[in-house]
């Protein structure tokens, strides 16, 4: 929902405890207030905080949604879609999803609710009412990384919330130890960076955007100077300039990176955004068969960002080239 890239404000509502009048006392201990924070995107009603009824309502929708699905009830987790959603994807499809993912994930281990995220009536929203974005993180018993969010929403009538819109992003342990035994657990790390960058307030160190130092605090070692990598183009700015010319190359957004895909040569071009530690970069990805018929991936970067975050971001890329490859060859 678009509504969730607008920055929120926090809000410190006070509310008054109930202090109990102790026996004997001719003047009880006056009321104190107790500070609560709420978020809320600038976009919402101007003034409007959510009341502690509804977020317990939303907070208790999000974990019943969740526990019916972690207990492979499908039929009572879809019932719990917001009308919309439900438009989006058939009951088959929903428990089919779900029951391949309770297969791989395991039993649960976590769900934790990270942050609320509140907007009413907000201008870019599908429609009139309160929502609530609610980011999670989970572990089960074969997938260590996964974070996401569910957003939930309650007419302007009022009600139950109902889920509108649920992200996951997840790397099961099973890829991982892919992506380990073809790189490094830096590598495995850089890749979790970039998945979970799609994950609103998720803590730890890959909110950064940079790999994770070793377990004793050392950090990743620098990688070496490619010289012969060149993508054919002095700056990164020339080089999306150039590509922007050719009417054979596509361009579309993806998970805040602009792709540009030149089928004639089999290359697919990726650059940085502003606001990404590695900015700006682009990486040249072209798909290579050799004479025996094998395909393999030439990797270019340039990138004028700092050294550390230039090499987080060739350690992403050569672990997604390795899961590829992998997965190519039938390994998991």
């Amino acid at each position: 929902m678009q509504w969730q890239g607008v920055a929120a404000a926090l809000i410190a509502v006070a509310t008054m405890s109930t202090w109990p009048a102790w026996a004997g006392d001719p003047s009880p201990a006056p009321a104190a207030p107790a500070t609560r924070i709420v978020n809320v995107t600038s976009d919402s009603a101007p003034g409007w905080v959510p009341s502690t009824d509804q977020t317990r309502a939303a907070t208790e929708a999000a974990l019943a949604y969740l526990a019916a699905k972690d207990a492979g009830h499908a039929e009572a987790a879809y019932a719990m879609l917001e009308d919309g959603n439900r438009a989006l994807v058939s009951f088959a499809d929903f428990s089919r999803n779900l029951a391949s993912f309770n297969k791989q994930a395991g039993a649960v281990r976590e769900r934790r609710i990270v942050t609320l995220t509140w907007t009413k009536d907000p201008a870019q929203g599908p429609k009139l009412g309160v929502y609530a974005a609610i980011d999670i993180v989970s572990r089960f018993a074969d997938i260590d990384r996964d974070c996401g969010y569910l957003v939930v929403y309650q007419p302007p009538t009022g009600g139950a919330f109902r889920v509108m819109r649920e992200e996951e992003n997840v790397m099961s342990n099973a890829d991982a130890a892919v992506i380990e035994r073809q790189g490094s657990q830096a590598a495995v790390e850089a890749a979790w960076s970039q998945a979970s960058a799609r994950c609103p307030n998720y803590p730890g160190y890959a909110l950064s955007g940079l790999s994770a130092p070793a377990a004793d605090g050392t950090p990743p070692t620098p990688l070496p100077e490619q010289r012969d990598a060149s993508i054919g183009y002095a700056t990164v700015a020339a080089a999306l300039a150039d590509l922007r010319t050719r009417s054979n190359v596509t361009f579309r957004t993806e998970h805040g990176y602009t792709i540009a895909t030149d089928e004639a040569s089999h290359t697919i071009w990726v650059f940085t955004s502003e606001g990404q530690p590695a900015y700006p970069a682009a990486i040249k990805r072209q798909f290579v068969t050799n004479i025996e018929g094998g395909v393999s991936v030439e990797l270019s970067v340039h990138c004028e960002a700092s050294k550390a975050a230039c090499d987080d971001l060739v350690r992403t890329f050569e672990a997604l080239d390795a899961r590829a490859a992998a997965e190519l060859r039938g390994e998991r």
